[in-house]
């Protein structure tokens, strides 16, 4: 469950003088073709869990094997070498660890 799932989201930047952080929404579908989707929040930082201080996605529902679904999954931001060639496109690795469960 929740493996090798392909993600699709949407952010919001907010970086004005003091304010920087990223809201967004994602949904996740798996080979199947069952989806989950969540919200995150940069500004949501999970304290017990340190290593993972770059924000939470909150599982909030999903389809098919999914449906029911709810859970956390605190996040770490790990930036990556820029990509090559022209446009200046970077690339960022986001483990998350995540739990979750699934109530029908």
């Amino acid at each position: 469950m929740l493996d090798k799932m392909s993600a699709r989201c949407a952010a919001l930047s907010v970086d004005s003088g003091s304010k920087k952080y990223l809201d967004g929404a994602c949904v996740l579908a798996d080979a199947d073709g069952d989806k989950t989707f969540s919200t995150f929040d940069t500004r949501d930082l999970d304290k017990s869990q340190p290593e993972m201080d770059c924000g939470t996605h909150v599982i909030t529902g999903g389809t098919g094997k999914y449906a029911g679904i709810t859970g956390n999954e605190p996040f770490d931001c790990v930036t990556m070498p820029n990509l090559a060639g022209a446009g200046g496109y970077t690339a960022m690795d986001i483990p998350h660890n995540t739990s979750w469960e699934i109530k029908k």
